[in-house]
């Protein structure tokens, strides 16, 4: 068993294509698989082809696995929001949480945060950490 630190990486980006339902199951129910046997785990947030996701595990695990996200066709406009060592796991039991923030159920959920509904659709005008950390802790609370 390792004593590393968690590694912990925020990136926001967009879908070159809006996903259908169905696309983005098939999404989850492979990055779950994959996530699980690398031991990552994390939280993915869509709206309207635009995704934040938070992943952690080992340093190099969580490297090799944003590399691949950056190399995949599916997604542009990728800027990291966050990364580095962690005390410990936000998501330590979820290979990958979900949520499509298209909900509209979502807005009335205590603490709702307007992260993802902000004017403006850059990444970089989205920049910001604990906003997004923020976020994804309260879905954390609320699945």
């Amino acid at each position: 068993m390792t004593t590393e630190p968690p590694y912990r990486l925020v990136y926001a980006s967009a879908a070159t294509q809006l996903f259908s339902k169905s696309q983005l199951v098939s999404l989850l129910e492979h990055a779950r698989a994959a996530n699980q046997a690398q031991g990552i785990t994390g939280m993915l947030l869509y709206k309207d082809g635009n995704f934040i996701q938070l992943i952690e595990g080992l340093r190099e695990h969580v490297q090799a696995l944003y590399a691949r996200i950056v190399l995949d066709s599916r997604h542009h406009r990728l800027e990291v929001v966050f990364v580095g060592d962690a005390k410990n796991r936000l998501f330590s039991d979820w290979s990958m949480g979900f949520r499509d923030l298209a909900d509209p159920a979502l807005r009335t959920l205590p603490g709702f945060n307007d992260f993802m509904n902000r004017t403006g659709s850059s990444a970089s005008e989205l920049r910001d950490p604990q906003g997004c950390l923020d976020l994804l802790r309260l879905f954390r609370s609320t699945m």
